[in-house]
This record gives C-alpha cells, structure tokens and sequence, in this order.
C-alpha cells in the first residue's frame, strides 16, 4: 500500500479527520487509500491559524494530554504508520483551512489560473476519509514521496 510521510502533529492531525489538505511543493496524480507515516523531530512548535486552532482544539487533549496524569503525551506516535485516509484530488489554492495558498493570475484567453511568475506551486492533496488506526505500527523508517509498504490485515 503507498504511504506518505508526514510530520506530526499534522500526522495526527490527519488521521483524526481534523486536517482535510497535505500541503506539498509536488503534484501527485495518486488517488486512493494511502497509509500515514508520522515523522519529524519529537519536539515540535507550530503556528495555527485562528480557524485551525478551532478545529483542533476539540480533539487536542486527546491526542496530545495523558489522561491519567494531565501532563502532554509522550506517547504521540514518530517512526510509526498511525491511520490511513484517502487522496481524492490535488489542487492548488482549495478553500480548505489548512491549505497553503500560492498567487495567481487568470488567464484572459482561458480563464485558468495561471501561477504567478516567479512562484512556486503548493499543492494541497485533498483528503476524505480518515482512520486512526487502534495500535500503530512502530518502528517504520518514512521515506521521501510516496513509498510503498506491506500492511497485513
């Protein structure tokens, strides 16, 4: 099954259905399930948007917070395939929230966009879909761009 690898917490963020984009500088023509690895270093410190924090910080305690002790997760699975989801379009510039956008110009003759000279495409992956799964599968090396990997169910 192909597998993406992703930094937390946006790995996690992912599976638990929060984040509906994968923000990439390269297009992908995949559609289907695909397998989410979580990466990165084990400390993190991101920035939210006002909306993003919205959408988060419904599900943040459970994800991040020990139940029994109040204290922050060191349990946040890295190094591990933690859910799956579905890639169903890749677009730029998707109203989503947690889409990175990119300058455009419109093209008078088509009326595509047309990414502004000098810029670089942002591709947001749109995802449906999510599934954390129960246990998480440990100890797996992520890899750049799509990679492979043998899930037994």
């Amino acid at each position: 099954m192909k597998v993406v690898s992703i930094r937390q917490p946006w790995a996690s963020f992912i599976a638990h259905g929060i984040k509906d984009i994968e923000n990439r500088s390269w297009r992908t023509n995949y559609r289907g399930p695909i397998l989410i690895h979580s990466c990165g270093p084990t400390k993190f410190n991101v920035q939210l948007t006002d909306p993003q924090m919205k959408a988060v910080l419904p599900i943040i305690k459970d994800i991040f917070v020990d139940g029994v002790s109040g204290k922050i997760n060191n349990a946040i699975p890295f190094g591990a395939i933690i859910g799956k989801v579905d890639i169903v379009d890749c677009v730029i510039n998707h109203p989503s929230i947690w889409a990175e956008k990119v300058a455009v110009d419109i093209c008078p003759d088509t009326g595509l966009s047309i990414i502004r000279k000098g810029q670089k495409p942002i591709w947001n992956w749109v995802l449906e879909n999510a599934e954390l799964f129960d246990e998480p599968i440990l100890n797996v090396k992520g890899k750049l761009s799509l990679w492979d990997f043998q899930l037994n169910t």
